[in-house]
């Protein structure tokens, strides 16, 4: 019997041959884009428990350290090759680390890298928590900065335990427009994870700047599957995503409960797509913006099956979401809008 850490490792190795034919820019200097630290970063966490493990994906073996304010924590990790010369990083928690936000410090060969808001430390796994959603920044269009940073500032004074940035980050899927992101991004005090719209995907430059399409990750008892919807055949049966999401949601299939990210949803997906998701290991729920409007009463489920879906309006509007997770599942909240400044 394959147990969950051994599924989630296997969807990893998977991904990352699927990597190695893609360009990447090897650090995360200046120009922002990933190098020798691939994951965790801000748009992809690691949320870890006392006494639990996280992993790292790098370019080569490294020594690693958590970092916060003036002072560093040596990181005790066990490497394990990857396809395309990469290394898998199992990293244990240093033990006088406190709960809080740290960088992840990595230097291999003369060479440094450092990814900030990288890693949260969490004292407990909580049953009940809150979930910020917002969708729809379009970094880059005249005027919407403003709009981004005022979303993240509202949610900053939540309750919410982590943050879910469904695409269309940027306006032009441009570097000049994802550098603008991170400075925005990084304005949040939360855990933010992202994933791609159809604006964003130009050329790899996600790719670059965020690293993984399709990616997994836990939090308490549930299970998360971010995943990209960006061509016209949306989640094409023909490209490399259903594999990813085949042995993922098997992966989360013991979780309490299974919430997909993405950045839209549409009933001409790909029908390949559609038998994982909603009808083989149905997800429970599905969180998405792209309709610049939430979903109606008539709205609240995919067209076939029971995965209920949470659509939340624009943030370039100002508005988002925060959600309840309970034992009875996800509750969505009124959709709140900030004042504009």
């Amino acid at each position: 019997m394959i147990n969950l850490r051994q599924r989630i490792w296997m969807g990893r190795v998977f991904f990352l041959l699927l990597l190695t034919a893609a360009a990447g820019i090897e650090a995360r200097e200046n120009d922002g884009t990933l190098g020798l630290i691939q994951t965790p970063n801000n748009g992809v966490p690691a949320i870890v428990f006392a006494g639990k493990t996280f992993d790292a994906v790098l370019t080569a073996r490294a020594e690693l350290k958590l970092a916060a304010a003036d002072k560093e924590y040596p990181v005790t990790a066990e490497f394990a090759p990857l396809p395309g010369g990469r290394y898998r990083a199992t990293c244990s928690l240093p033990p006088d680390a406190p709960a809080g936000t740290y960088s992840l410090l990595a230097t291999a060969d003369g060479k440094s890298d450092r990814n900030d808001r990288a890693v949260f430390v969490r004292a407990e796994s909580p049953e009940y928590y809150v979930i910020g959603h917002l969708s729809d920044t379009h970094v880059g269009r005249e005027g919407l900065d403003a709009a981004a940073r005022g979303v993240l500032d509202a949610l900053n004074q939540s309750e919410a335990a982590f943050v879910i940035v469904t695409g269309d980050l940027t306006d032009h899927g441009e570097p000049e427009q994802y550098r603008a992101f991170l400075g925005i991004l990084d304005t949040c005090k939360l855990p933010t994870f992202v994933c791609p719209g159809n604006h964003d995907r130009k050329a790899d430059n996600y790719e670059q700047f965020f690293g993984p399409l399709t990616y997994m990750f836990t939090f308490g008892p549930d299970g998360y599957l971010a995943f990209d919807t960006m061509d016209y055949a949306i989640a094409d049966d023909l490209g490399p995503q259903n594999g990813l999401l085949e042995i993922y949601r098997r992966a989360l299939k013991p979780c309490r409960w299974s919430v997909g990210l993405t950045h839209r949803y549409d009933p001409a997906m790909g029908m390949r797509s559609q038998l994982i998701l909603f009808i083989d290991n149905p997800l429970d729920f599905l969180l998405f913006g792209h309709w610049h409007r939430e979903n109606t009463q008539e709205e609240k489920t995919v067209p076939w099956g029971g995965t209920r879906i949470s659509v939340v309006p624009a943030a370039l509007d100002g508005q988002f979401r925060l959600l309840d997770m309970t034992a009875r599942g996800l509750l969505p909240r009124p959709v709140q809008k900030i004042e504009a400044k």
